[in-house]
């Protein structure tokens, strides 16, 4: 047995220790800080605001409607919210329990397809990840939609393979896989049904096997999926007389391909520069396996297992790569194609080839780690003086590979991933609740709260954060210009503004103006205020 897996053996032998890892990389201080602008409270109030009217059916925001996510991600949110409370935790536990469950469809599917040394390096990589740690802390539905398009086309992978071999297909797993599309749909949209067609596509392409397109039953996975997930869509359409499904297919979908969306333009390379770093601290063995395998087109028609995974990931990187809007989230979903080749390669590897790969991955690990240690310190410095050791939360990561590096004893995976258990559990625990404060939002909300102004007594100014609205509750209004101030200001209520627009109402009215807050908003990078009017007997706004 090759030198990694004689090492993992235990842990391919007893998944508790994955779930033990899947504790600290998903859940470990789940809620120990503030929801960070703008997806995570957007996602959160809409939920919260859906729960209050008791409306499972229409996504709304600030009491109007919200077309960036379809359903799935509030129908998860709402019923938490109601058994445990609206807090950080809730909103975000959704997305740690996806990425669990991701993590076992994995290992189950590359135990299925390989064995189980394979399988438990395949989750062990993906588990630890530093992407992977990112996106599963966040109330967002990315992990919703991993987690249903990794179970469906690793299901895919593996009726294929298993038919390759002579077994029956199996009608239960196609079933399940085309239920998790139709959820990927109530998740994300259509973008869960196209790139599975795509992967497959380009698959049974390069492998010159159409004729097998029959084994994946596409009419019945058609049939099922729609049952899933058209009955919301056809709700959603009925009660907005259709304004909804608008906004999201043509705005959120249909124009985020062909025109860049909110300035996230990206630049050329985009997706392999954030994928590569995404993979940390494994990034060196990524590079590796890519780096050493035969790329040609009947060599991989040999190995069709590998070729079903390259072709998950070219598929990914080239779609998004000609989408006009363009973001790293975007590449989350082949991730776990990568875990698994990865495994599928140190499996299959020579001893040399193994060694090779060792050395890289620790090299990469030292290299990364020193320089996001570095970096981060200088930025966190440069932003907020004084604070630049929060950096340092990675270090163990290349304090491990450094180890590693001078004892050369086994493969580089354990010291490397000792180093990033302890690194998470220094960013979770202490890096970034060490920062939180530098989020006002509920700073804000807090001084609005003591002030008297409740929900329906706070409005911006040239200011919006979700975060606000989150913290602080009701709704929030957002004034268009000086004369909407005034009569908001006139009434007993408070504004939140940039300090820089005081320069803008009238000269009269600023002795008689009461700052509640002076904070500096890490988002905006300006001086925000909390502010109302002093009554003052017989004073009016000025006209004009």
């Amino acid at each position: 047995m090759m030198m990694a897996g004689r090492l993992l053996s235990r842990f391919a032998s007893q998944p508790v220790w994955l779930l033990a890892l899947c504790g600290i990389s998903f859940f470990m201080f789940l809620g120990g800080h503030t929801l960070w602008d703008v997806d995570e409270p957007n996602n959160a109030v809409c939920a919260r605001e859906m729960l209050a009217a008791g409306n499972w059916w229409v996504p709304v925001f600030n009491g109007d409607l919200r077309f960036d996510k379809p359903i799935l991600i509030y129908w998860l949110m709402m019923p938490l919210y109601a058994v445990f409370g609206i807090s950080e935790f809730t909103a975000r536990l959704p997305s740690a329990m996806a990425m669990t469950g991701l993590v076992f469809v994995i290992w189950y599917f590359t135990n299925r397809l390989v064995d189980r040394t394979a399988a438990a390096i395949a989750g062990i990589l993906f588990a630890s990840a530093l992407h992977m740690v990112v996106i599963s802390r966040a109330a967002v539905p990315d992990p919703l939609l991993m987690l249903c398009l990794g179970f469906a086309l690793l299901a895919f992978l593996t009726v294929y393979m298993e038919a390759r071999q002579g077994k029956p297909s199996s009608s239960r797993l196609l079933m399940a896989a085309y239920a998790a599309l139709g959820l990927g749909m109530l998740a994300k949209g259509p973008i869960a049904a196209a790139m599975p067609v795509l992967v497959l596509s380009a698959f049974l392409t390069l492998q010159r096997d159409w004729a097998n397109w029959r084994l994946f039953r596409p009419w019945t996975g058609i049939a099922i999926a729609a049952v899933i997930a058209l009955p919301w869509y056809i709700a959603v359409g009925v009660l907005t007389d259709g304004e909804w499904l608008q906004g999201f297919l043509f705005h959120h979908n249909l124009d985020r391909f062909t025109d860049s969306l909110q300035g996230h333009r990206g630049f050329p390379g985009l997706y392999i520069v954030s994928f590569v770093l995404g993979w940390f601290p494994w990034s060196g063995l990524l590079v590796c396996v890519l780096a050493s395998g035969a790329w040609r087109p009947a060599h991989l028609r040999e190995q069709p297992m590998r070729l079903f995974l390259l072709c998950w990931l070219g598929v990914f990187l080239v779609f998004f790569s000609i989408a006009r809007t363009q973001l790293p989230n975007y590449m989350l979903p082949a991730f776990p194609a990568a875990a698994v080749l990865m495994a599928l390669w140190l499996r299959e590897a020579s001893e040399d080839m193994q060694q090779k790969a060792w050395r890289w991955l620790a090299w990469a690990a030292l290299a990364m780690g020193l320089i996001l240690a570095a970096g981060g310190a200088v930025a966190i410095q440069r932003m907020w003086p004084g604070e630049w050791f929060y950096a340092l939360a990675l270090a163990p990561v290349a304090a491990g590979a450094a180890w590693w590096l001078k004892q050369r004893n086994g493969p580089s995976m354990m010291p490397v991933l000792a180093g990033m258990v302890a690194a998470v559990m220094l960013l979770v625990g202490w890096s970034v609740p060490g920062i939180d404060h530098h989020k006002v939002t509920r700073q804000l909300a807090e001084r609005a709260d003591a002030a008297g102004f409740d929900g329906k007594s706070l409005a911006t100014f040239h200011y919006f954060q979700p975060s606000l609205l989150y913290y602080h509750g009701g709704r929030l209004p957002q004034l268009g210009n000086v004369r909407a101030v005034g009569r908001w200001l006139v009434q007993g209520k408070a504004v939140v503004m940039p300090e820089q627009a005081l320069a803008e109402l009238p000269r009269e009215i600023l002795p008689h103006l009461l700052i509640h807050a002076r904070v500096h908003g890490l988002y905006t990078r300006k001086m925000l205020l909390l502010l109302s009017l002093q009554p003052v007997e017989g004073m009016a706004w000025p006209k004009g």
